[in-house]
């Protein structure tokens, strides 16, 4: 790359389009990966992605630009110094609109995006012993490409947790763990285990940081530092500015250089203003933000970098954690919970619309009495709808659940329902033909009698 290393003034990035002639100075990078442009002469700089070494490496944003662009090499990049790019800028782009006539000119400022971001391409799958995987770890690679894993695997992030049957002195072992690919010092792609740890020791140093009372705190129940530390790498002994974080489904502790992770300037539909950013590039948490996704919906979030993701992260709500966790112990994700822990709002159950009110009690987690269902001859019958936390999913009963098990209360549906709907029977209801009505637990006949003699004071 022809960046002068040693050079720490503020820069902003000239893009230009090489199949349109676009150009203009780069704001962000928008859905498709390409780069969002405004024109220089008019841009302000508090609109622009602004480069240096300390506050936004150039390197992060131009890994982030490959890694989502599908046609990386489509576009040239030129870098200006900031506090010029209204006049310097409009100079750069005028001479792109003959860049072969300018190259001198434009050499001079060129970044090199080939060269600059080699290691951010995926992994050659030619290179990985496939076999040699399978004799160790016990390591599939169908398995792994079917459920998505191998993908992420290849692009330098981590699978979701798989089992896993390593051989040890002779015996073969069953274990969970999270799985990476890591290039050694021969150039060979070697798979790194992550196992699942009991809980994070936190009262250990790591890499050279010792964990204060408060980023104990924050590292329980945000799962990230909440700031930047001074990690030392193990193999060079060099200082660096790094975000640590918990892999919530291992326990494991983890940390990535601050210049690696690039903070894109919109999330979904939602853009992100400059102390916004900065912010989260100091580590710290954007609270109560709220989004607007691609497809339009809107979330309140807590936004946080994690070094497990590499990236902004959408901080899990306890629950959420508690929900990982079980995740972690081989039970399936809710798909009855939104991604931060709460109960999805229903607006019906069993095709039968619910009212505004039963779906607020719905999601506030209160048992929801349908009077209005039906039974499967089409009989009127009551049911009653209440979200179980502990199975993650909502449940039905013929019962009050909010009743005490000690008290039986008359319960109208509950022999319609199994006469109807199961094909159950007693000595009372044996010989009726006719599918019941609501509160029938006899012949017809003698169920009024009863509630006739029900109703004598």
């Amino acid at each position: 790359m022809a960046q002068d290393q040693t050079n720490e003034k503020d820069q902003v990035l000239i893009a230009r389009n090489n199949e349109t002639g676009e150009t203009g100075a780069v704001k962000g990078l928008k859905q498709d990966g390409t780069p969002d442009m405004a024109p220089s002469k008019s841009a302000k700089l508090s609109d622009l992605v602004v480069f240096n070494i300390h506050k936004n490496p150039l390197e992060a944003f131009l890994s982030n630009f490959v890694r989502q662009c599908k046609n990386p090499s489509m576009f040239s990049f030129f870098k200006v110094d900031a506090d010029n790019v209204n006049s310097v800028g409009q100079v750069v782009e005028d001479a792109l609109k003959d860049p072969e006539a300018n190259k001198a000119m434009l050499s001079e400022a060129k970044v090199e995006v080939k060269a600059t971001n080699r290691n951010s391409h995926a992994i050659d799958e030619s290179r990985i012993d496939w076999q040699g995987l399978k004799d160790r770890w016990g390591i599939d690679r169908e398995t792994l490409e079917k459920s998505g894993d191998l993908k992420e695997m290849l692009y330098n992030r981590k699978s979701r947790l798989v089992t896993i049957t390593p051989t040890f002195a002779g015996e073969k072992y069953s274990l969970e763990a999270r799985l990476s690919f890591r290039e050694d010092v021969n150039g060979n792609i070697k798979v790194v285990p992550h196992f699942i740890r009991k809980e994070p020791n936190l009262d250990k140093e790591f890499n050279g940081v010792k964990f204060t009372d408060e980023d104990k705190q924050n590292l329980r129940t945000t799962g990230n530092l909440g700031r930047l530390a001074d990690v030392v790498d193990k193999e060079t002994g060099e200082v660096i500015p790094s975000f640590i974080s918990i892999d919530r489904q291992t326990n494991e502790i983890l940390s990535v250089p601050a210049k690696s992770v690039f903070v894109k300037d919109t999330i979904g539909q939602t853009k992100l203003d400059m102390g916004e950013i900065n912010t989260l590039k100091s580590g710290k948490a954007i609270p109560d933000k709220e989004i607007t996704d691609r497809n339009g919906k809107k979330y309140t979030v807590t936004l946080q970098v994690s070094a497990d993701r590499r990236d902004v992260e959408f901080v899990p709500s306890y629950a959420y954690q508690k929900q990982a966790q079980s995740e972690s112990n081989g039970q399936k994700k809710s798909t009855w919970l939104t991604q931060d822990g709460k109960i999805k709002p229903i607006t019906k159950w069993a095709g039968v619309p619910m009212t505004e009110k039963q779906q607020a009690d719905y999601v506030a987690g209160k048992t929801v009495v349908l009077d209005n269902m039906v039974d499967k001859d089409g009989k009127p019958c009551t049911v009653y709808l209440t979200f179980n936390m502990n199975k993650q999913r909502p449940t039905t009963s013929f019962k009050d659940p909010r009743q005490a098990e000690s008290i039986t209360p008359a319960n109208e549906s509950r022999t319609q329902m199994a006469v109807n709907n199961d094909g159950k029977t007693d000595e009372a209801t044996k010989k009726i033909k006719e599918p019941l009505d609501r509160g029938q637990t006899g012949p017809k006949n003698e169920s009024l009698q009863k509630k006739s003699k029900g109703r004598k004071m």
